[in-house]
């Protein structure tokens, strides 16, 4: 260009379009700009314009007519969520892409912190960036660390990457903490990006190494409460056992063949299942859930801190429960031969797995036999072995709810639903807490059993408030909180693909549909590359949150979902139980609707944080014990496949271990390696070896750092073995 620099011209255009009220034509557009229709200018306008319609930044309108997309604005509000060596912040708008924010444009912002945003012209091709203006609130940082002394000052070194600097403290805000001790600091104050921030210690936990000392670390870190009030389990110990003779209400099922379905090591079992023969070859399933509605009550001092907390959070070490132990281990536990109050969804399906009908109520169950999966497992293997029905009414049971659930599968993959496979990992301790080895708890016949019938549990719930909203017309539909999963992100999904391909695996053009994305998978099923194939399209995927307003769950392929089945465990099924028995008894006046919506916009909102924190927490806990498990076989050689690849190195899988390590760019000394960020691959420049994911080979695990659960892996010399 002769008269414009193609930064300038972009920034150029997003000034005259963010003072427009509307759409701005082309040539009003080289007016304002000076820029000629007849000159080489103009041309090149025109493919800026395009370029910039494409990245999302611009809106293309009929009529050569363009605007700032939606989600961009030259200032917004949103909260930072830090990386390694740079940060995001998102909008408002779910939807659009995240704001790059490069660590020199952090100023003193740090992760979770609500900031304002300034957006800097974006260049040709690359990502949205920005640069934070100020901090609007500091998110309630909790920062676990070791304390550290220089010779002249102490000093917070953070264990989470997320806070990217040293924390100073004043000998006066130790709390009698000493160098080398594991602390939570609480954060004080951050005004100059120059000096390091200051922070207060909060907790002193111990020692800085000791198993139980960083697992209580993460705890603190989290601030998950390590017992409940006083007054909680005073009240919890207070309710009684299911009394005789029940309500009108509530049908006595005591007699029917009722049976739980569980790990070997659970410890509450909330929910059962049953299932009845039905003429023409339709079956019933009962699908019984703990009914904690009974004896929680709304604003009682055990539903104030149910919702506080959220969910239970399962760390490596501990559970952290959402309701006492009177409530989640007795009283609402579906244990065998004990009488128990339950909400029921019964529905009747055909051979071919379609819903005919179905009724929710609330009953008292009495649970004939605890089995565990294990146990659940061989009864269905020694009927597909053997020949016949099993004669023993458990077994017979298990085989035939099997039965009906490869039934309700293969319906559920032919209308959308998509078949990932997840890894859960149990990790063993010793008596002093130390993790000594992992276990990978695979999917098997048995636990499958128990999801599709817990799945068809929680779509019916969600369907049946969806219909009653449209048999009685109000001015706001009946509220719930909805399980809502979006589509994928088409920005992830596009870099999932480039991937997939990269790995030699076809994969058709266009938008992917759900049908599509099954056969991918179901194409990768025996191929080595399975395992990487079937992370990065799960990696892909929006996440499932909690919602009032129902937008279906793209995973599943229900265009309705709720939370039903996990009262005991998660606060938003306790709520949909509360509303079903609302609504059973006659749909609220409006001035009602509008109180449990407002309630029903806050358990959403709130229910997704507890459960992110959760996760969060949760995975802070695995690291934990992957590092602790690698830590005792520094120096061995081991082989792995590559699992992720950045510009500053790939990270390896080690399935014998069940961790994962970081090899360093520098620590690749064969070559120079560069990164390709279209194919998410690093390429030698000289002898052109490529890692991508899927890429296997042999390792040393080189170093470990507890503190910053840190696993250093090093390529392993070909000539030892």
């Amino acid at each position: 260009m002769k008269n414009h620099n193609t930064l300038d011209l972009r920034k150029d255009i997003l000034e005259i379009l963010e003072r427009s009220t509307q759409a701005t034509s082309l040539s009003e557009l080289s007016r304002r700009l000076h820029i000629k229709s007849e000159s080489e200018d103009y041309d090149y306008l025109k493919d800026v314009l395009n370029s910039m319609s494409a990245e999302g930044i611009l809106q293309k309108h009929a009529r050569r007519r363009y605007s700032i997309a939606h989600h961009i604005t030259h200032e917004f509000i949103g909260t930072l969520t830090y990386y390694h060596d740079s940060a995001s912040v998102r909008t408002t708008d779910a939807s659009a892409p995240p704001v790059l924010i490069k660590r020199q444009h952090l100023h003193t912002a740090l992760d979770g912190d609500t900031v304002r945003v300034h957006i800097l012209a974006p260049a040709p091709g690359k990502k949205i960036q920005g640069e934070i203006l100020g901090i609007i609130e500091r998110a309630q940082h909790a920062i676990a660390g070791t304390i550290e002394f220089d010779g002249s000052f102490f000093y917070l070194i953070p264990d989470e990457p997320r806070y990217h600097m040293d924390f100073m403290i004043a000998e006066s805000n130790l709390k009698g903490a000493k160098a080398g001790d594991k602390v939570i600091g609480r954060f004080i104050k951050w005004d100059n990006p120059k000096v390091a921030p200051e922070a207060a210690v909060r907790d002193v936990v111990g020692v800085s190494g000791k198993a139980l000392v960083e697992f209580t670390a993460i705890l603190k870190e989290f601030n998950l409460p390590s017992s409940f009030p006083t007054e909680v389990e005073k009240a919890a110990n207070a309710l009684s056992e299911p009394a005789l003779p029940i309500s009108n209400n509530r049908e006595d099922i005591t007699d029917t063949l009722i049976i739980t379905i569980d790990p070997a090591d659970a410890r509450d079992f909330d929910d059962a299942l049953s299932l009845t023969e039905l003429q023409g070859g339709d079956v019933e399933l009962g699908v019984h859930i703990a009914d904690v509605s009974h004896y929680v009550t709304p604003g009682s001092v055990i539903d104030t801190e149910a919702l506080k907390r959220g969910t239970s959070t399962y760390l490596v070490h501990a559970v952290v429960p959402m309701l006492p132990e009177r409530l989640s281990n007795n009283l609402c536990s579906l244990v065998p031969n004990k009488p128990r109050y339950a909400y029921s969804v019964f529905m009747r399906f055909t051979r071919k797995g379609m819903l005919k009908h179905y009724r929710i109520t609330e009953t008292l169950i009495e649970s004939k036999k605890r089995l565990t999966y294990d146990e659940a497992q061989s009864m269905i293997d020694a009927a597909v072995e053997g020949s016949g029905t099993p004669v023993d009414p458990v077994a017979n049971l298990v085989v035939r709810l099997h039965s009906l659930a490869k039934t309700l599968f293969a319906r559920r993959m032919k209308h959308g639903g998509i078949d990932f496979e997840t890894q859960e990992v149990k990790y063993l301790l010793n008596e002093e807490y130390v993790p000594v080895s992992a276990v990978v708890k695979s999917r098997t016949a048995a636990t499958s059993l128990v999801e599709e019938c817990m799945l068809a549990a929680n779509r019916v719930v969600a369907e049946h408030v969806e219909k009653l909203s449209e048999s009685h017309r109000r001015t706001i539909p009946l509220p719930l909180v909805y399980r809502t999963h979006g589509e994928p992100d088409s920005e992830k999904l596009t870099d999932a693909v480039s991937v997939i391909r990269a790995l030699g695996i076809p994969v058709p053009s266009g938008k992917l549909t759900p049908v599509q994305i099954n056969a991918i998978l179901t194409a990768v099923q025996d191929r080595p590359e399975k395992a990487v194939v079937n992370t990065l399209l799960l990696r892909s995927m929006a996440k499932a949150v909690y919602a009032e307003h129902n937008i279906g769950h793209y995973g599943l392929g229900f265009t309705a979902y709720a939370h039903f089945t996990s009262p005991i465990r998660r606060y938003p099924d306790l709520f949909v139980h509360r509303m079903l028995k609302e609504y059973a008894q006659g749909i609220p006046g409006d001035k009602r609707l509008h109180q449990v919506y407002e309630q029903s916009v806050y358990v959403s909102d709130h229910s997704s944080q507890t459960e992110r924190m959760a996760v969060e927490a949760e995975r802070a806990s695995q690291k934990l014990a992957q590092v602790m498990i690698a830590r005792t076989h520094l120096g061995e050689r081991h082989h792995g496949y590559v699992t992720g690849v950045t510009n500053f190195g790939i990270f390896v899988t080690i399935s014998t271990l069940m961790c994962e390590g970081l090899l360093h760019i520098r620590d690749l000394r064969d070559d120079f390696y560069v990164f390709d960020e279209k194919r998410f691959r690093l390429i030698g420049r000289r002898n052109r070896r490529i890692f991508q994911y899927g890429t296997e080979l042999d390792i040393v695990i080189a170093r470990t750092d507890v503190d910053k659960r840190l696993i250093d892996l090093v390529v392993a010399d070909p000539e030892q073995k």
